[in-house]
């Protein structure tokens, strides 16, 4: 692996389930002795904690200054000329808005092109992006997406060479949760496809009214989220606490997480929550939650908007203390398949096997 090289292109380096999967397969390379550097499409700051060994390269274009379309065709030198001079084995390509940039950007050049889906696989990216990724798929080595759905899904959609079902990980590590507060708590951007909406109304149905629901995440929603809470009556028992790098002590303190998504690329956060022990409810969108939870299992699934639903599920939860230990445990250890020395090697095997 010490004689190996690859280049990661990202969106940039702020918080970000996207960037959060670049920093962890960055890290997980370089920890192994592989050269690695990334290219960032866009000036960010650097808010994860990066492996000393890799360089980072930021574009010197002014994005508020030119037109988007511009920009892009600006960016298309900027990463050939970093390909060129660095020479990697391989390059991913992290993200559904820049593959096709990435993809044109190095044509013709020897290092094996592999593209990802990080969104959800039925996400309609605008006319030009999805026009422009059904011309140039083609050109990749391999596409990696997250789950099995989203492989099917995406198969019949672009002429691809290759497509890996890799998942995203989960770090396992020894938990303690003395204190188990009544307590619900959701971690996720605050925008619409997320259903933030349908937890505080399902919330609002609750017939125990002395447990509480913790938001973690900020965004363009926080405002009407708030309005509606407060609308509901119920704004003395929800927390929105924004954008927290730190959460841990948050969800140890919880008993429920609640995934409310009207879709997924892939649920981070509901890994991160089955890891420590919470019992988790999911909406069954698509994709991703039906391939971590097993309905009655290891967690509850629920129909994607149906407040009524989740509520009684909540509701069922909250009186029944041996459902939710069961659950809980279950979560913990159905969690092998997705530990980060599993998914390493997944991504190791498209990157570096012919």
């Amino acid at each position: 692996m010490k004689n190996k090289s690859v280049c990661l292109i990202g969106g940039g380096l702020t918080i970000g389930g996207q960037e959060r999967a670049l920093v962890f397969l960055a890290n997980s390379l370089a920890e192994k002795g592989v050269k690695v550097f990334i290219i960032s499409l866009f000036k960010t700051s650097i808010e994860f904690d990066l492996h000393p060994s890799i360089a980072v390269y930021f574009p010197d274009i002014d994005r508020s200054k030119i037109n988007k379309f511009i920009y892009a065709i600006r960016i298309i030198p900027f990463i050939r000329g970093l390909i060129k001079q660095n020479k990697p084995d391989a390059i991913i390509c992290f993200g559904d808005w820049f593959n096709s940039f990435a993809i044109l950007a190095t044509r013709g050049l020897p290092p094996k092109m592999i593209i990802t889906n990080r969104m959800g696989p039925n996400l309609f990216l605008g006319n030009f992006i999805e026009t422009i990724n059904r011309i140039f798929y083609r050109f990749a080595d391999e596409l990696i997406v997250q789950t099995q759905r989203a492989k099917e899904i995406l198969s019949k959609k672009y002429k691809v060479k290759k497509i890996t079902v890799i998942p995203n990980p989960v770090q396992l590590t020894n938990f303690d949760r003395p204190i188990q507060k009544k307590q619900i708590i959701t971690v996720g951007r605050l925008s619409k496809e997320k259903g933030h909406h349908v937890l505080l109304k399902a919330f609002a149905q609750l017939r125990n009214k002395e447990w509480a629901l913790h938001l973690v995440g900020d965004g363009k929603e926080r405002e009407p989220l708030e309005h509606l809470s407060k609308e509901l009556q119920i704004d003395d028992k929800v927390v929105f606490h924004g954008k927290m790098q730190d959460f841990a002590h948050l969800l140890l303190e919880s008993q429920i997480f609640v995934l409310p998504s009207f879709y997924e690329g892939f649920p981070n956060a509901l890994l991160e929550a089955m890891s420590v022990g919470l019992c988790c409810v999911a909406s069954d969108c698509i994709a991703g939650p039906s391939e971590i939870i097993a309905n009655k299992s290891n967690g509850l699934l629920f129909e994607p908007g149906n407040d009524v639903q989740l509520a009684e599920l909540l509701n069922q939860l909250i009186v029944d203390k041996q459902l939710i230990n069961k659950l809980s445990n279950n979560a913990v250890l159905s969690l092998g398949r997705f530990k980060k020395e599993n998914v390493v090697k997944q991504f190791e095997k498209s990157l570096f096997q012919n």
